[in-house]
């Protein structure tokens, strides 16, 4: 299952959802970055499965968001990053290499279930 993940388009919007209680993973990426369309459909479906009230998924494009305002103030360098953030504070960050792996997806998903507590995402 994948679902359509909102974009964060500024710091503001960024701020907002960090700012709430819950977990928010975000997705650094580029519409003109090759990694970055290997992995969106998995984001996708992993946003799918673990969407929840606790569990809030978002994307930032980066040349929307040309490395000024949410990338320098998440320290965001390269293309794709993700980022998952616990109650505005993070903690996990992993950048997908070139030549893209599904290695930071499985990551992910191991976070997202050790967060969950559930192992809803196995």
């Amino acid at each position: 299952m994948t679902t359509q993940i909102a974009e964060l388009a500024d710091l503001t919007a960024y701020e907002a959802e960090l700012a709430k209680p819950g977990v928010v993973v975000l997705d650094f990426y580029s519409t003109q970055c090759p990694p970055c369309k290997v992995i969106a459909p998995h984001y996708e479906k992993l946003a799918g499965k673990a969407s929840n009230a606790k569990f809030r998924f978002f994307k930032i494009n980066g040349l929307v968001e040309p490395g000024t305002t949410v990338q320098k103030e998440a320290e965001v360098v390269w293309w794709p990053t993700l980022v998952v953030y616990e109650n505005g504070k993070e903690t996990w960050r992993e950048r997908v290499p070139n030549p893209p792996t599904l290695e930071a997806i499985k990551n992910l998903d191991g976070v997202l279930n050790r967060l969950s507590g559930l192992g809803q995402n196995e």
